[in-house]
């Protein structure tokens, strides 16, 4: 009886030794929105070093640090799946040519990442829109030397690779031993880590790239278990020579892709750009959901803005194209003359005072294209052409995205949200309110306010969904065992402050952040604490 009794003793002592287990975070009373599709619920969340060990009502047990979140909400930390952070980086050092340069540059408001880090972002995507750092270690060995703050995954730009191969002469039609060694350097980066690869087919020089030439790229992305990821060849409703909106032609190209490669399929940053030519959301996601009926596994992803931002001479038809501006031999008086002609076309359905220059000479920052020509003394499209014909075409913000197509697309579980940003170096050098104000913007303005889809399906659009697709091990839900990359979020005062005119001014709300399990904020305060960590496919 006295054994039994002993070791009855030894049991519950030890039960209850277990139970009240020190931790080195309690986050408590939080309501949770733990990323699922399962209901909001007040719990406990315990982490210990950089994973979340414990949930429950009530949690027992001291910890190094207790977070009372009772009145806020509790997330996982944000997943910006389209992010430029790393161009920036390329620029720097395509102009300096060697990585010491970054260090003078490199602010601690860059290595909080805290455009991003204040809106509750824990993890970003970089490499999009087939720009940005070509070789992927180089990029991962940079972001931990300077102890970035954010996880980070990253894609292959495609587009530096072929610039890489053929600089401005660029082929439409490869042949073998071309595309050979365009794959071969693919595999390369794969090999390395990179999550897949990406284009953006707007610009230069992945415009002049083929149907046939993805397919097979992406089916070797394919065989490495990655993405391809695409800025469609076309956003807008301008009817094309088949007599169909060029924006459902660019859908039906990136489901040819996905089924005839195998591969998973990202649609970039979706939106319907002027002409509109009355295309609606139904018939762009009607589309995509015929495709996944059908077994295509196809996402899209929205930042949730009626304004684009991109290099100005995007808009120009692709024989003029580079990737800095437009190509030499158009620099010529004739030149400068066919694409007046060309950009005239443009203006007429978008109109110069609707693209407002933000890089390039200061005098030019903040003005439209209209502003620009009526101060020089020159027709708009003169004004313009003088402008993408700089060495560095400047980059502009373009009125042109359709609200209601963008709230149409919105609420489906296939469109994921993202800010199509980057880390800024200063405030000043925001150049779109969605750097600094992406995610509190989409969840105050079309959650809270008119309510065209519910908290947790924005949050999940934010967290699981992208997790799920980009193959993110352990990150975007709040369970035992995952990261600790979590939001802490005064919700009645989480909002966006910045705006057109003053594009970097902080998000306010998030009360605490924690990445892989260190306090990046602290009750509303950037600690300069770094948890972030260069992942690879299937970190």
């Amino acid at each position: 009886m006295r054994k039994i009794l002993l070791w009855t003793s030894i049991i519950l002592l030890t039960a209850a030794m277990s139970h009240a287990q020190p931790y080195d975070i309690l986050i408590k009373n939080g309501t949770v929105y733990d990323g699922t599709a399962s209901p909001e619920k007040v719990e406990d969340i315990a982490i210990n070093g950089d994973k979340i060990v414990a949930l429950g009502k009530d949690l027992s047990g001291s910890a190094k640090k207790t977070i009372d979140a009772k009145g806020m909400i509790v997330t996982p930390g944000f997943i910006d799946v389209h992010n430029h952070t790393d161009l920036p980086i390329l620029m720097v050092l395509v102009e300096a040519g060697t990585a010491d340069a970054l260090s003078s540059i490199l602010t601690p408001m860059w290595r909080n990442n805290q455009n991003y880090s204040t809106q509750g972002v824990t993890t970003i995507v970089t490499g999009l829109c087939g720009g940005g750092m070509p070789e992927t270690d180089t990029w991962m060995e940079i972001l931990e030397k300077e102890e970035f703050a954010s996880n980070v995954y990253h894609f292959i730009p495609y587009g530096v690779l072929r610039t890489i191969v053929f600089g401005e002469d660029q082929p439409r039609q490869l042949t073998d031993e071309q595309l050979d060694k365009l794959k071969g350097m693919v595999e390369k980066e794969m090999q390395k880590g990179a999550i897949g690869v990406t284009v953006g087919l707007e610009y230069a020089p992945d415009c002049y790239t083929s149907t046939d030439e993805l397919v097979e790229i992406a089916k070797l992305v394919n065989k490495y278990g990655g993405l391809f990821d695409a800025h469609m060849r076309n956003q807008t409703g301008a009817i094309e020579a088949n007599g169909q909106p060029g924006v459902l032609n660019s859908i039906k190209e990136m489901i040819e892709i996905s089924k005839r490669s195998g591969c998973p399929v990202q649609i970039s940053h979706i939106q319907l750009n002027k002409p509109w030519n009355d295309v609606t959301a139904k018939q762009m996601y009607g589309l995509i959901e015929q495709a996944r009926a059908e077994g295509v596994n196809i996402t899209a992803d929205q930042h949730p803005y009626d304004v684009g931002y991109g290099i100005l001479s995007y808009r120009l038809p692709d024989e003029f194209k580079t990737g800095l501006g437009v190509k030499e031999k158009y620099k010529t008086p004739e030149g400068k003359a066919q694409m007046r002609e060309a950009i005239k076309k443009v203006f007429a359905f978008l109109g110069p005072e609707e693209i407002m220059v933000t890089t390039g000479p200061e005098k030019y920052v903040n003005k439209n294209i209209k502003e620009i020509a009526e101060s020089e003394g020159k027709t708009p499209e003169e004004a313009y052409v003088d402008l993408v014909c700089m060495d560095q075409a400047p980059y502009a913000l373009f009125h042109e995205i359709s609200e209601e197509v963008n709230r149409g697309n919105m609420p489906h579980d296939y469109v994921f949200t993202i800010s199509d940003g980057f880390t800024v170096f200063e405030p000043a050098m925001s150049p779109h309110p969605r750097f600094f104000g992406n995610y509190p913007h989409k969840i105050r303005k079309y959650v809270l306010e008119e309510k065209l889809m519910t908290l947790n399906d924005a949050i999940r659009s934010m967290t699981s969904l992208p997790a799920a697709k980009f193959k993110m091990t352990g990150r975007g839900t709040i369970a035992v065992g995952n990261y600790a990359d979590i939001a802490v979020i005064d919700l009645e005062n989480f909002t966006d402050r910045a705006t057109y005119e003053e594009r970097g001014l902080y998000s306010e709300g998030v009360k605490y952040l924690l990445v892989n399990g260190i306090v990046e904020i602290d009750d509303g305060e950037v600690t300069e604490k770094s948890g972030g960590r260069p992942l690879k496919l299937g970190d």
